[in-house]
């Protein structure tokens, strides 16, 4: 199970780039917060580097995990995500615990449940797509138990309440039935119905329609709900094109809210202007890209799949939340991949990406490839 690979070079000094400029932003947003909070402006430091321990031997771990044999696991895991789903909900409503229930501790760490369901649906769709390819086009016979499957993990992630993770499993789930062959008219209809549940859901749900109608509402107060956004832009816009250095942000001094988590884009811009938010949109986008290219590459419709849906899922985090900084939807929650502070974000984008790395550098059958190289011009390239 355990293997030897070659790695993708690009990828990984693209990773590597975004990790240690985040790391970096992630820091000088943290100290005002860390000194306000706990009287020590390095304590989100020290623990985000005890994290970091812990995700690269998550990573190291997974890129050498021959994901085959994530096959024959995916449906055990996928039930040890749903009864993590199950057991936070209950935890929640047996002990009426006024927050959300979306944390798990284990080992002394806690862990986000819908982000391990999200790795698990991605890896149990990716093996019931190539599984069911023969018979792709039965919608009763296989797409239908497929898209209860999808229903039933976005729905308990939605009850903790966490609609902005369901949206974003739902999101990749479409699109990782778009790319595995499932016919348009049933796509169509599932995303109908579950586009209709997820806008009910928002404005039946109090502090979703509020969100909604702070986004929506061009008036809004700027000392109360519309308060973190304006201070966000605000940010941003004190940036201007060079920014104003690293650990000069103005907008972490306790003006912004969530400044080294959901808000961090805010402070890079602030601080390294639009030169650097910009550098930090394209090495997203190139690793996005160079996830597709390795996808396309595969030699099978799981290994494709895989990479397509851990790709998007890592993209598509990213794209929500600079949406949020810059007022285009309304505030997710969702954070910055590999920038914004959390442990549990992390280790399980770390092992989306040494999934990935090992996709990347195995043919499929767990026999290495020739060592993945290229340019950033060759992206697109077979």
């Amino acid at each position: 199970m355990i293997q030897r690979i070659q790695f993708d070079r690009l990828l990984l000094t693209l990773v590597l780039g975004l990790f240690l400029f985040g790391s970096a932003s992630m820091y000088s947003a943290s100290t005002t917060v860390a000194e306000q909070e706990y009287h020590d402006s390095n304590y989100y430091l020290k623990k985000h580097m005890r994290n970091t321990l812990v995700a690269v031997v998550v990573f190291i771990f997974f890129s050498s995990f021959n994901h085959q044999n994530f096959r024959k696991l995916a449906k055990p895991i996928l039930a040890i995500a749903v009864i993590a789903l199950i057991v936070v909900i209950a935890q929640h409503r047996i002990n009426h615990i006024p927050r959300p229930a979306r944390w798990l501790s284990l080992w002394g760490f806690s862990i986000q449940v819908s982000d391990l369901a999200r790795l698990a649906f991605i890896i149990f769709l990716a093996d019931a797509l190539h599984s069911k390819q023969p018979r792709i086009e039965d919608f009763k016979q296989t797409m239908l138990p497929l898209f209860l499957v999808t229903a039933v993990i976005c729905g308990l992630v939605v009850i903790e309440p966490d609609l902005s993770s369901s949206v974003m499993i739902m999101a990749v789930a479409i699109a990782m039935f778009f790319m595995g062959n499932v016919k348009l008219s049933h796509i169509s209809g599932f995303l109908a119905i579950a586009g209709s549940g997820a806008m009910i859901t928002a404005w039946v749900t109090p502090y979703m329609r509020q969100r909604i109608l702070t986004f929506f509402d061009s008036s809004r107060d700027v000392t109360h709900a519309g308060y973190q956004i304006h201070q966000s832009l605000v940010t941003l816009a004190h940036g201007g094109m060079n920014g104003v250095g690293l650990g000069d942000s103005f907008g972490k001094a306790l003006y912004l809210p969530e400044p080294h988590t959901d808000f961090v884009f805010a402070i890079i811009g602030e601080e390294w202007g639009f030169i650097g938010a910009f550098i930090l949109l394209t090495i997203f986008i190139l690793i996005f890209l160079r996830g597709m290219r390795i996808a396309r590459n595969s030699p099978d419709i799981y290994s494709m799949l895989l990479a397509e849906g851990l790709s998007l899922s890592f993209f598509l985090y990213a794209l929500a939340n600079v949406a949020v900084v810059v007022d285009l939807i309304p505030t997710t929650g969702l954070p910055l991949p590999l920038v914004s502070y959390g442990g549990s974000n992390l280790m399980i984008t770390a092992a989306m990406l040494g999934i990935l790395f090992n996709i990347a550098g195995t043919n499929g059958t767990g026999v290495p490839n020739k060592k993945v190289t290229g340019s950033l011009s060759e992206l697109y390239e077979s």
